[in-house]
């Protein structure tokens, strides 16, 4: 309990000491958070198929998230994706900022915590640089010096996917008891039917993403948001085409896994997209600068298409 709460409570404390820190600028806090987001997902989900392969096994009981503890996904994810990232703001270099991170990798699987063989350990501490250091150091990168924003815009794309359509779920079923058996057991033709009406949440997200980036030169991060007024694309028909997709993505996706409580979420999101709506359209970047941005609020839906369109 001591190795795991040090491993646990340190890296936060520190992360903590440097986002109050008053040298620390909102995008470089936005930059390291983003990086927690990836490293999180990827640690998350590469243990938990470690572990359901019997690969390798965690030396703890309680905690457990499909049979990882999440105070060491946590600490370890705040370490190789939010702490080491800040380095580079003193100077570090990629390569040296890569070996810390490798020790730290090693560090944890090492700490007593978890049970492997030592012929798996130098594989799981390659698997790990490649599927969750480097990107989430990439992502924190580029997010700071506000660069590369295609790329930064797919890399968030994809954690937020991981978090809407198998995080979220997860937590779901495991304070529900439910399970993810009604989607697995679905014949082919069958399953892909049910997720035929996702092509529509689909093409909104992925339409007002690409906008977003090209555009905009932002992304869908309420604290990366875009620079410019957005009105390409679907953005010429509704206003809030991301905040639609997730709401018609949740509420479909819960009638897929049969769990209606993801459904439910769907309302509490449009609920919750209502009341922060200036944070959730990026109005804070935009609409203080732009002319153009109430006459775009005033004549374009917000969650119906209009059919009828005249140039702003």
């Amino acid at each position: 309990m001591i190795i795991r709460s040090l491993l646990l409570l340190l890296p936060l404390c520190l992360w903590a000491w440097y986002v109050i820190s008053p040298t620390r600028t909102s995008r470089q806090n936005t930059a390291a958070f983003l990086g927690f987001v990836w490293a999180f997902h990827a640690v998350l989900v590469l243990n938990i198929f470690l572990v359901s392969s019997d690969m390798l096994v965690f030396a703890v009981h309680d905690t457990l998230f499909y049979g990882v503890p999440l105070d060491w996904v946590i600490a370890l994810s705040v370490c190789i994706g939010a702490l080491v990232p800040l380095t580079r703001l003193t100077g570090w270099r990629s390569w040296a900022r890569l070996c810390l991170q490798a020790a730290l990798v090693t560090l944890f699987y090492r700490a007593g915590l978890v049970v492997t063989t030592n012929s798996l350990l130098p594989w799981l501490i390659i698997i790990n640089i490649v599927l969750s250091v480097i990107p989430a150091m990439y992502l924190s990168d580029w997010t700071n010096e506000d660069s590369h924003i295609g790329k930064r815009a797919i890399l968030q794309s994809l954690a937020w996917a991981v978090f809407l359509f198998w995080t979220f779920p997860a937590i779901v079923f495991n304070l529900t008891e439910g399970n993810w058996s009604t989607l697995l057991q679905k014949d082919l033709p069958v399953l892909l039917l049910y997720l035929l009406p996702l092509c529509l949440p689909a093409y909104l997200l992925i339409n007002a993403l690409y906008h977003f980036a090209v555009q905009g030169d932002g992304t869908a991060f309420p604290y990366d948001p875009p620079k410019r007024l957005v009105t390409n694309g679907v953005y010429r028909y509704i206003s809030n085409p991301m905040q639609t997709g997730i709401t018609l993505a949740m509420g479909w996706w819960g009638i897929v896994i049969e769990s209606i409580w993801v459904s439910v979420a769907a309302i509490v999101a449009v609920v919750l997209f209502v009341v922060f709506k200036d944070v959730c359209n990026g109005s804070c970047a935009i609409g203080v600068n732009n002319p153009e941005w109430e006459e775009y609020q005033r004549t374009v839906p917000k969650w119906w298409p209009r059919i009828r369109m005249k140039n702003l």
